[in-house]
């Protein structure tokens, strides 16, 4: 590859970047509830798509993320932080990284039903919707990068 068609592939990149960042300095904070229905169910018809989301606690950003790998889109890592899964042994696994952090590694929580209540009571979701999975990937080390939020280390 060329360096002029390398810049001017990273000035497209950048400006990728500006036009997202802009859009989620504008974007609404959502609560989780409404995208979970009774039981910690996902409302169907809901954020199917790739993108990146920050959560936050009141106006903190604690925890960002992407989604969108395969048919893997946002609506499954919003569910994701609701729900549990036993491996072959026996053993209780957390889908969502940030519930398993909250329960094991910062023990801040004593069970998966006190996540799901500081899900949905104490936090709120910002989402910003990409075309790929490498866009949203993208969109998430920057924001990381820019919120520094405690969960993501």
């Amino acid at each position: 590859m060329e360096e002029t068609s390398i810049l001017e592939r990273l000035e497209s990149i950048l400006e990728f970047i500006k036009r997202k960042i802009e859009d989620f300095q504008g974007s609404e904070l959502h609560s989780f509830k409404e995208f979970i229905n009774e039981g910690y169910r996902l409302k169907k018809g809901i954020l199917q798509y790739c993108g990146a989301y920050v959560i936050y606690e009141g106006n903190k950003p604690i925890y960002v993320g992407s989604a969108g790998k395969g048919k893997h889109y946002l609506r499954y890592r919003v569910g994701d932080l609701f729900h549990i899964y036993k491996s072959k042994t026996g053993e209780i696994k957390y889908y969502h990284t940030l519930t398993r952090k909250l329960l094991h590694k910062y023990k801040r929580f004593n069970s998966l039903d006190e996540v799901r209540e500081f899900y949905l009571n104490k936090c709120r979701v910002r989402i910003i919707k990409t075309d790929t999975i490498r866009e949203a990937r993208i969109i998430e080390a920057i924001l990381i990068c820019l919120l520094n939020p405690c969960y993501n280390d």
